[in-house]
């Protein structure tokens, strides 16, 4: 009999990607593996698992409504017939075993792997675990977590957590040199370089920030700013920073970069949300930052998963709130430039974070629970 194994999760990136690496990471170990993916339909993950040409079936299923009112009703129905697809699914396709790695779209499957006694895993990304998974967690044969501060977090549990860390892609764990990196993007290598970065859509906070602050950043012409705006707002900040940083070279501004990692390599700091597949993108590559943290997350988890790097040394967290051109210059300025060891200890300590083998660890350890039914 072989190995099928249903992937679920979905609604963010941080979800989505996880289950994503530990797909190709078990066509590596075992190119027999038949795959399917649960999520919601017309959703990131559809996008995303009909691109790489993964076996998809989309649930119509939504987020949890915050306050009591019609729409909780259309949630519960739909959340029950979804749990009914589920089952009907898999007495069709049989998994022998599921791996749940968060969001609300995964809770059907994961449902329905425990009402059918399927073996599943859960997977939590964040250092503030997430309704979905802290309540499955209760249930899995195995509890992976991308950070070790989630633990504490989770319902009792005995001999069923794993510190796995988050799954990144290839190119984060065998990333090419600063040299090729630096030559692939035409930016200089002998300066020091920071990356400023809100996500693939950019944020505004931060590029409102940066574009008050680039005259304090540049004034002394030793650093360059790599900066990945957004393609919406791409124009904009290009029109609004002085022309004579733009044709300078030290300023480079970006829509999107297609490979994150090279950006990250050819830079010495990252300035950056702190999302959970960032930190683990950067903890693979020991690249210090200064996380500001979405204030908008969902049980603000991106502000524990800043501050739990911070406590390691790993890296400095500025609350949006209390985010300023001026501070954010000093900070920068203060790691950047300083003549001491400071930004070498952030280097070490969030490469002693890294987990460059999260996703062959739990691919492992799907295919071990894959055995017990097969």
């Amino acid at each position: 009999m072989e190995h099928r194994i249903v992937l679920t999760g979905g609604g963010t990136g941080g979800h989505i990607y996880p289950a994503l690496s530990v797909h190709d990471e078990l066509l590596r170990q075992n190119p027999d593996v038949d795959m399917l993916y649960i999520g919601a339909k017309d959703h990131m993950e559809e996008k995303l698992c009909t691109a790489r040409g993964i076996k998809f079936y989309g649930l119509d299923v939504s987020g949890l409504p915050r306050k009591a009112s019609l729409s909780l009703i259309v949630w519960v129905a739909q959340m029950s017939r979804s749990m009914y697809e589920c089952r009907k699914i898999f007495k069709d396709f049989a998994p022998t075993a599921v791996l749940g790695t968060g969001g609300y779209a995964s809770a059907p499957a994961l449902f329905a792997a425990k009402q059918l006694n399927i073996p599943f895993a859960v997977h939590e990304p964040d250092a503030y675990p997430g309704l979905v998974n802290k309540l499955f967690s209760r249930w899995a044969n195995v509890i992976s977590l991308g950070m070790e501060g989630a633990k504490d977090r989770l319902p009792e549990v005995q001999g069923r957590v794993m510190i796995n860390g988050n799954p990144v892609g290839a190119n984060f764990v065998n990333p090419v040199n600063r040299a090729e990196a630096c030559a692939r993007l035409n930016v200089r290598p002998d300066l020091k370089t920071v990356i400023v970065t809100g996500g693939s859509q950019g944020a505004r906070a931060l590029n409102e920030t940066l574009i008050a602050a680039l005259p304090q950043l540049l004034d002394q012409g030793n650093m360059q700013i790599i900066h990945q705006c957004g393609e919406k707002n791409l124009d904009e900040v290009k029109s609004r920073v002085n022309s004579e940083y733009l044709s300078s070279g030290f300023y480079i501004p970006r829509a999107y970069f297609e490979d994150l990692a090279l950006a990250y390599v050819a830079s010495d700091l990252a300035v950056c949300r702190a999302g959970a597949m960032t930190l683990a993108e950067l903890s693979t590559l020991g690249k210090p930052a200064v996380f500001i943290p979405y204030p908008h997350a969902a049980q603000n988890h991106q502000f524990h998963n800043a501050k739990y790097f911070e406590s390691k040394n790993a890296a400095r967290v500025i609350r949006q709130d209390e985010l300023s051109p001026e501070k954010f210059v000093s900070i920068i300025k203060e790691l950047v430039l300083d003549k001491g060891d400071k930004l070498q200890e952030m280097q070490q300590a969030m490469a002693k974070m890294g987990k460059p083998e999260a996703a062959k660890s739990l691919a492992l350890q799907l295919l071990d629970l894959s055995e017990l039914t097969r």
